[in-house]
């Protein structure tokens, strides 16, 4: 048995200049480990799962010093900025946001906050009406 017997003569392939969320749909629909990226016919690369699980780990900033509190905010015009009002003014620093995909009525959003106690901010939240589904100092 030979490489030849076991290689994929036709791989799914990503661009370099291509978002990092591409190669993760790519990874993630085809039920693949890792891609060639090639630019102009010629291999560049390869892209794998932990790269990219590596980039979202930056992104999110998981492996820093941090507290995440997670809100249920209404699709209503203000509630958003409201909510980071209370954040900030309750000694909260976001490090990043994001966001569940369904629907608007009943969506959360996880906020990244630099290290800190986080039931200050959970308590100015659920005062102000807003639903916290969960907060980790």
């Amino acid at each position: 048995l030979t490489l030849s017997d076991l290689i994929i003569e036709k791989p799914i392939i990503v661009d370099p200049d291509n978002d990092i969320e591409i190669a993760a749909q790519l990874i993630y629909k085809h039920k693949i480990g890792g891609m060639p990226v090639v630019k102009k016919n010629k291999l560049v690369g390869i892209i794998t799962e932990t790269d990219i699980l590596r980039a979202f780990i930056d992104m999110m900033g998981i492996l820093t010093a941090s507290s995440r509190i997670d809100v249920v905010i209404k699709d209503e015009p203000g509630l958003f900025k409201k909510a980071l009002q209370i954040i900030n003014d309750s000694g909260g620093d976001i490090i990043n946001a994001g966001i569940t995909a369904q629907q608007a009525s009943k969506r959360i959003y996880y906020f990244r906050l630099s290290a800190c106690k986080t039931n200050i901010i959970k308590k100015a939240l659920e005062n102000s009406g807003f639903e916290v589904t969960d907060a980790m100092d």
